[in-house]
């Protein structure tokens, strides 16, 4: 029986809409995804583990480092005319994860994620901040990037670093064939159309009923105290209550309750304006490789 491998990945960017497009592409009957959404298995062959960021073991945990164990994980996957994954840290590392991906899968078809880079710098810190891993303030925590990663953090608290997109679109386009580029804002604002895009990317069809009515991954400061306590991934148990949750209830649902629980304080003007130094050139790169107008994000 021939071993049965992805033939398309979702490389990343982490909180550019990765999961929503798992979550809409996962409801087509031809397109199979591995068991676990994230299995990071590329990019675990050049990392040093562990990481020592609050909370960061929580994420070391869930990543396959054994090929057998990788490769099981789309063993039920036989009848499926597509196959898939969707690990969002292959972007951020794709300086060792293009060959590691090219030796072992082949020309497969990649898809990238982007959306802004300081919405997405936020989205992370807002996500860390859920979790009870960041404890600092948005402002005095992006000074405090260099000596984290350095520190060998965990890389979404490379809130900078994280948003530089140019580099990683050029070298995808050059070692893979078949590569598409998503901007967050055209998922949001017209599901149907780029998910029918991707479908025909994927050469299946673009005639299914796909329900775009949840927005996925919500993140951000709980609202109260319990709810922290609820969300806290350094509380072991509270840790360990929260996966078997996730289990048993239904994505959407979930969805449906955090988008209540969480709420986002408005980003300091002058850190704006500072990230929007610090990403200008990127965009401006990034604008002629994929031939769009990124005016909204500078």
């Amino acid at each position: 029986m021939n071993r049965v491998q992805p033939n398309f990945i979702i490389v990343g960017v982490a909180r550019c809409g990765t999961t929503s497009l798992f979550q809409y592409l996962k409801q087509h009957p031809e397109i199979g995804f591995s068991r676990i959404k994230e299995p990071k298995f590329f990019s675990s062959k050049n990392i040093n583990f562990p990481h020592t960021g609050p909370g960061d073991n929580t994420v070391d945990s869930k990543i396959i480092k054994n090929e057998e164990q990788y490769f099981e994980s789309f063993k039920h996957l036989q009848n499926f005319k597509v196959v898939g994954e969707a690990s969002s840290d292959y972007f951020y590392y794709h300086e060792h994860t293009i060959a590691e991906i090219k030796e072992s899968l082949g020309d497969v078809k990649i898809i990238i994620c982007l959306r802004n880079p300081i919405e997405r710098a936020y989205s992370a810190y807002s996500n860390l901040i859920r979790d009870s891993r960041e404890t600092l303030t948005f402002e005095n925590a992006i000074p405090q990037e260099t000596d984290r990663l350095s520190s060998n953090y965990d890389w979404m608290w490379a809130y900078r670093k994280g948003g530089l997109y140019s580099d990683g679109v050029i070298a995808f386009n050059a070692a893979f064939s078949n590569v598409k580029v998503i901007l967050l804002d055209d998922l949001e604002q017209k599901p149907k159309k780029v998910i029918e895009e991707v479908c025909n990317f994927l050469n299946v069809s673009p005639n299914i009923n796909i329900d775009y009515s949840t927005k996925y991954s919500h993140s951000g400061k709980p609202k109260n105290k319990l709810i922290a306590f609820l969300t806290n991934r350094n509380n072991k148990l509270m840790y360990s209550i929260r996966e078997v949750i996730i289990r048993v209830i239904p994505r959407g649902i979930l969805e449906t309750i955090a988008s209540k629980l969480f709420t986002k304080d408005k980003i300091d003007r002058t850190t704006r304006s500072e990230l929007q130094d610090y990403f200008r050139k990127d965009i401006k790169i990034l604008e002629k490789i994929i031939q769009k107008n990124l005016k909204n994000w500078k």
